[in-house]
């Protein structure tokens, strides 16, 4: 029973030792950058008695999910019990008044608290005071005075005395308001004391851990952070159209995690760090078909004009993706940063300069004079995939003026990835119509429609340049609608989409001009809203 009732005694003991927590504050030394979070890592240090511990480490995010946090110790005979994320931690711990520092600071906030206790009842007696005075004025003036001396004499000492209460009074309120802020103080540094010993802040990790025998833990912590942001853009110069661009790769980087990375090392990952990871399903695919009705009477009937539908029975197949989902898991690139870098929680961007480097590039201008008048300067880059580009805005630079914004999109299946560099105001297009070779005739039953047009493009650069002319002529869906191609000047034709694409090579202040022409024939009965 002794034996019993020793172990008891002991446990209560160590119970009331093991409840005092030990603070740590945890240091960011490394974060890997998400598109739109962040993996967070950081160490701690610190010793810990034989048996049952609560250990709190602050400077913690509180975006924190609390799912993706992982805690590894260097020490075999250490077990963490369990690991808990609150942003409202409680400690039932007491200062520790024996501290020298904090009870010098507890006996002059005790001695403020009775100076001020003081002033205070005395400023309320001279108030009560001065009630009293100005109530006997009353009493006085009403009432008879034996003579006119008596009276001025009263009238005095009224004066004299309510002068000198009323200075009183702002004296003890200078004092109170003194002795006041000089309380504030000492309780914020008692406040800053109890901070040094405990590193309370907002949000914390409890963690219990268990260890045979006192010892030295290092904890490696990692964990998912949320509310961050970071965008890749790019920008790129070029002097001259024989020279390879100069691309900048930088990343605009933003946070509030609640917690400021201070000479960190960065990985910025291109990827999100919480997209489904699941294989994805396929599922029986089911076609939905129904037969089309009838026209009664295709003359009348606005929607036959509007889609050239034929008065034939068609069976028509609507194919529906049912039950079709893809989810994107693929490998993402990552830029690792090697200069440490300072950025705070205050949602505000902070640019890094990733790197630069030099790609060759041919160059090429663009006109499609049916959509622009202007002639795009494009370079045409290959075997991109060894520069590492990712998807992301670029500030143009050509010839040391800004040309505007463009698009970097290397996630493409063709071999050579297009940069549009801005328009050239010294490549002159201009579109013509030819009157009197376009016309239009009416025949018994059909009608005719000719179109003639010239495109003249002038260089007025000082250097040849190569131009990749663009056009089209209509495409028809209807039997009855021809359409006939007279005049292309060479142009290669993509019969499938109607595309007519010329390479021109134009020499200093050359002027070109080339000619189309085409016919459409269509029944009488047809109207055709978009031929122009």
């Amino acid at each position: 029973m002794k034996r019993i009732l020793f172990f008891i005694l002991l446990s209560i003991a160590f119970t009331g030792y093991a409840q005092k927590p030990i603070f740590v504050k945890s240091k960011i030394s490394g974060v890997s950058v998400y598109r739109t979070s962040a993996e967070l890592q950081s160490s701690v240090m610190f010793n810990i008695p034989a048996g049952n511990s609560e250990v709190v480490i602050t400077n913690v995010s509180d975006e924190i999910e609390e799912k993706s946090i992982q805690i590894n110790s260097n020490n075999p005979n250490v077990a963490i019990l369990s690991v808990q994320f609150t942003d409202d931690y409680k400690s039932n711990h007491l200062l520790d008044k024996t501290n020298p520092k904090v009870k010098s600071i507890s006996d002059s906030l005790t001695i403020l608290e009775n100076l001020i206790a003081k002033a205070n009842i005395e400023l309320e007696t001279q108030a009560k005071t001065l009630e009293l005075l100005d109530k006997n004025q009353t009493l006085l003036v009403g009432s008879n005075a034996s003579s006119v001396a008596q009276l001025i004499q009263l009238t005095d000492y009224y004066k004299t005395k309510r002068s000198e209460i009323s200075l009183s009074r702002t004296e003890l309120q200078k004092t109170i308001s003194k002795l006041t802020l000089k309380q504030n103080r000492l309780r914020n540094n008692l406040n800053e004391n109890a901070n040094k010993e405990e590193n309370i802040s907002e949000g914390v990790l409890v963690l219990k851990i268990l260890s045979n025998a006192a010892a030295n833990v290092k904890l490696d912590i990692s964990y998912l952070a949320q509310n961050v942001l970071w965008q890749p853009f790019y920008e790129i110069k070029g002097n001259q159209i024989s020279e390879p661009l100069n691309v900048l790769f930088k990343a605009k980087v933003r946070q509030n995690t609640g917690v400021d990375w201070k000479d960190v090392k960065l990985s910025l990952i291109n990827g999100y760090a919480t997209k489904n990871n699941n294989v994805p399903v396929l599922n029986p695919w089911f076609l939905d078909s129904y037969k089309k009705e009838k026209a009664n009477n295709y003359q009348k009937n606005e929607y036959y004009k509007a889609d050239s539908a034929t008065t034939m029975d068609i069976e028509q197949v609507v194919v529906v993706g049912a039950g079709f989902r893809i989810n994107e898991n693929q490998l993402n690139t990552s830029f690792d940063v090697d200069v440490p870098y300072n950025i705070l929680s205050n949602d505000e961007d902070h640019f890094i300069n990733l790197k630069q480097t030099k790609i060759p590039a041919t160059y090429k201008y663009v006109i499609i004079p049916k959509l622009s008048k202007d002639a795009f300067l494009i370079a045409k880059i290959k075997d991109f995939n060894q520069y590492n580009l990712i998807p992301g805005t670029a500030n143009i630079i050509f010839e040391n003026m800004y040309v505007g914004e463009t698009n970097i999109n290397p996630n493409q299946i063709t071999d050579e990835l297009d940069i549009t560099l801005g328009n050239d105001k010294k490549i002159s297009v201009v579109k013509q119509i030819v009157d009197d070779k376009s016309s239009a005739k009416t025949f018994s039953s059909y009608q005719e429609k000719t179109f003639t047009y010239d495109i003249i493009v002038r260089n007025n650069k000082k250097d040849a340049i190569d131009i990749e002319l663009k056009d089209q002529i209509p495409l028809s869906q209807d039997n009855d609608v021809k359409v006939e191609m007279l005049q292309s000047n060479n142009a290669e034709l993509d019969k499938e989409k109607g595309y007519l694409t010329w390479n021109l090579k134009i020499m200093p202040s050359e002027t070109k001009k080339i000619r189309v022409s085409y016919k459409v024939r269509y029944p009488k009965d047809y109207s055709i809203s978009n031929l122009n």
